[in-house]
Parts: structure tokens; sequence; C-alpha cells
């Protein structure tokens, strides 16, 4: 009995060891530990920080997480490869061009980006074929990218019998007719609202639009795409020969004459407003249409303080109805080689979406021996168990994968109603999936080319500058820019940016 006993303790004991050993094999990246450095997103820190256990008890891999920059980032880590903060770098979006320009980052593996069954394929065309692609290079992993919708009151809309607007020109008309209507919301007698419809307040305002620095250019941008973009021509803001800026040409002025026009229609303000602030104000009540993208975080930054509460009309809620339209498109198109207007066909696609407005993206160091590790924890965040805990923490992201369509509700505000959540997820999957869209500047020195575009659409909208002037101004302030860079490598920088050499 002894030696039956003896026996089986040594073999409980060897199970117990094969046992352990089996484990720790599982854990294919036992040892290996990754630094993550999360640029001005303490959302997306604080939530990546809460998964660290679950990602070290499934793979043995242990992740510090790392709080910097953009401006510590662009200033002292790309030009020298050896001091890039860490293995992965969750960041904005546009800062992949100038860290893969610099050769500072690891293309993200084939076995990844051709994937035709692995998560990479849920990911919006234009995110993981044109947000992610530097040259004709996958690096970046994306992690929502928002493009600028239109956000505008149902109740408004359905009294006066009208659909979202579909062009630039309609836009304009809604909102002069919103804000002549918004005046009379209890006697209104021109426009064709039925009497009563709007019991629970009018607007009084017909748009508002993100008008502050740093926000003011893309707005043009955005507006200025349909009728800038042709088929197959990708160089829209630059000439491809000689980088002579294009911004001064006509779709830019015609775009910034609208927007100088649909701003007094708004408050002057909204030269102060960024996209929370825009949306603030929307939420209020007083405006009746207003440009912007959803969010289920905190805002970027601080919006005004509600002024007045939301007048309740039956019940239905503490937030105006709402509903999302992609923005308006154009019916026309400028050709620069005719020079001259020509339709704009529907196979072509009127709505032309701007990219890199906002957006993270997750990128991983060059030379970096645990390269493979770091995209690989970059993509176990994006899994959807957790991917909305940790990018719908951030006001600058939204939905990127189809699998995200089945539960909208994490990215937008808290009181949008699931109709109305689902509407804006649909049209997000549809707007990112366009053949046709323009690529905002990620080129290095953005910040400096988006500043000069900032001043002369404030410039026009405040007055001092007609359109066509304050564009040629800017236009001669992106000659100097360009030349301060370097011409050669600045347009090897955007051509590399379009994905085109």
């Amino acid at each position: 009995m002894l030696a039956v006993f003896i026996l089986f303790i040594l073999l409980v004991g060897c199970s117990a060891n094969v046992s352990t050993s089996q484990n720790e094999a599982g854990k294919r990246l036992a040892g290996v530990k990754l630094r993550l450095v999360v640029v001005d997103d303490p959302a997306i820190a604080t939530a990546v920080r809460g998964l660290r256990d679950e990602w070290n008890a499934q793979t043995g891999s242990e992740v510090e997480v790392v709080e910097t920059t953009e401006k510590k980032i662009t200033e002292k880590q790309i030009p020298d490869a050896a001091t890039l903060p860490g293995d992965a770098v969750i960041c904005p979006e546009y800062l992949l061009g100038p860290l893969a320009e610099a050769k500072r980052l690891a293309p993200v593996p084939r076995s990844i980006a051709r994937d035709p069954k692995g998560p990479w394929s849920q990911t919006f065309e234009l995110l993981r074929n044109q947000a992610a692609v530097w040259g004709n290079e996958v690096y970046g992993v994306p992690l929502g990218s928002p493009v600028f919708c239109c956000y505008y009151r149902t109740d408004l809309l359905e009294a006066l019998h009208r659909k979202p607007p579909q062009t630039w020109k309609e836009y304009e008309e809604l909102a002069r007719l919103f804000r002549e209507e918004g005046a009379k919301s209890s006697g209104l007698k021109s426009g064709g609202l039925k009497s009563g419809a709007l019991k629970s307040g009018g607007a009084k305002y017909g748009t508002v639009e993100p008008l502050a620095r740093g926000w003011a250019g893309l707005v043009l941008l955005a507006r200025a795409a349909a009728y800038a973009k042709e088929h197959d021509n990708y160089t829209t803001l630059f000439d491809e020969d000689t980088l002579e800026p294009a911004i001064a040409g006509p779709p830019f002025v015609r775009a910034l004459e609208e927007l100088v026009a649909a701003a007094r229609l708004g408050p002057a303000e909204q030269l102060d407003f960024d996209p929370a602030a825009v949306r603030a104000e929307f939420w209020e009540g007083s405006t009746a249409m207003a440009i912007s993208w959803p969010t289920g975080a905190r805002t970027l930054t601080p919006g005004p303080a509600p002024r007045a509460p939301w007048p309740h009309g039956r019940g239905e809620g503490r937030m105006p109805p709402v509903g999302f339209a992609e923005l308006p498109g154009a019916s026309e198109l400028f050709q620069p080689s005719s020079r001259t207007w020509e339709p704009r066909s529907d196979d072509a696609g009127r709505c032309v979406p701007l990219l890199g407005i906002a957006g993270r993206v997750g990128v991983v160091r060059a030379e970096n021996e645990h390269a493979d590790a770091a995209f690989e924890f970059l993509l176990w965040l994006t899994d959807p168990r957790w991917d909305s805990q940790v990018f719908a923490a951030s006001p600058a992201t939204t939905l990127f994968r189809r699998s995200q369509l089945a539960s909208p509700r994490a990215w937008v505000e808290r009181d949008v109603s699931a109709t109305a959540a689902r509407q804006y997820a649909e049209q997000t999957a549809e707007t990112l999936s366009r053949r046709q869209f323009l690529a905002s500047l990620r080129m290095p020195g953005r910040a400096e080319y988006l500043a000069a575009l900032d001043e002369a659409v404030r410039a026009a909208v405040g007055g001092s500058q007609k359109p066509a002037d304050a564009l040629l101004a800017a236009a001669e302030k992106w000659r100097r820019i360009n030349r301060r860079w370097d011409v050669q490598r600045q347009k090897a920088a955007y051509l590399h940016s379009l994905g085109l050499r």
C-alpha cells in the first residue's frame, strides 16, 4: 500500500508540473515587456491601463503605459529613432505621416494587412487603404477617424417637409429658412411650416460650424472637397510637379464664399467654436443644423455652458430630436485642365469626405525587437469585447470597424435615440467606404499650412478680406512654408501621403 501511495503522489506531482508547463508555454509572449506611449489622449491611456492584467493573463506579456504630448513627439523624438519613446504609440492620425517620412515606423506585417478573415478586413476601407498607408506601405492600425457630418433637427426638417441637404447650395437655403422661421416659432407665416409644428421651440440660428483656430481651415477643405476633387486626381491641394498651392483656385474660392454666407446665419461666437462647442450649441436647441461629429466621450475642450435649458416638447427627453447626415456635396466640379465647371456625375459621388481631421492610429517603432508583439497588442485592443471601452472613451475617435455597427450607442451622445445612433453608424460606414475622398494634410508642416488657411477663413468671415484675396494670401504663405521645409522634400512627402510613391 505504501508503494501505491508513493506512486500516486509522484503521478499527481508530474501531472501538476506538466499542467504548469503547458500553461506557461501557452503564453507565447511570456517575458516580453512592451512600452505603449499614448499621445494627447488621457482617456485612452486610462482605458488601456485597465486592460493590462487581462493582456498579461492571456499572453504573459507586460505593458507599461506612458503619456506624452504631440509637441514632445514632434520636436524631440522624430529626429532620432533611438529616442522614439515606446515600442508602440497611439497618436493623432496625422502624425503617421511625419513619423513614416522620417523612417521611424515599422510596417504592419503583411500577414495582418492581407488577412481576408482577420480583424483588418473589418476595418472601413478608407481607413485601412488610405489613412493607415504612407507611400506604398501600411504603417498604422486605424483606431477611429471621425469625419465631419451634419447634425439636424428632425422636428424642424419635418415641419418644412424637407430632407437633409444634398448640396451646399441646399444647405445654405435651409439654414437661411431655419433662421427666418426660428424667430417666428409660434406664429409662422412663411416657409410652409404647419401650425403648432414647433411646440418644443424653434431655432435661433440656421447652422453653426467650428471656425476656431485649428478648425476653420479644415471646415473649408471639407466644404471644397466636392468642388475640387475630380475622379482619379489625388493631388488636389498642390501641383504634383511644382508643389504650387491650389487653394486660391475657383473650387476653394467658391467654398469660402459659401462658408462666409452660412456663417452669417450662426452666432458670432462660432469663430471661437471647436467641434465640442458646436455640439454644445446644438444640444441647447439654439441651432437647426451644425457641423461636427458625435461622441459619447468627454469633449476635446470644454464647450460653452448651456445658456438655457432645452425646452421639452412632449416629454421626449432632455435633448433636441437629432438626425445625422453626410456633409453636403456638389452638383458640379471644377476641371483645372479646361478651367471650367462641369456637372458632377452621380457615379463619381457628390459627397467627398475629408479624411484626417482628427482620429487615432496605432504605430510601432522601427528596428524594434518586439515589433510583432507590439502590433499584436494594438490589434488586441480593438477586440469587440472592449474596443468601445477603450476608443469610444476618446472624443477624437469614432466607429472604425463593421463589427461595431451592431452596438453604436457608445459612440454618440447619451440621449441620442437608438434610431439616430444606427443612422450615424451606417452613415459613417458608407462615408468611410467611398471611392472619392480628400486627404487633409499629413505631411510635415501640417500645423503651419492649416494655420494659414485658418487665418484666411477667419479674415473672410470677419469681413477684413474678400474670400479670393484671403486665399491668395494663404497660398503665398503656403509657398513660404514649402521653401522653409524644402520644396523637393515636401513634394516627396506630399506624394507619399497620397500613396503615389
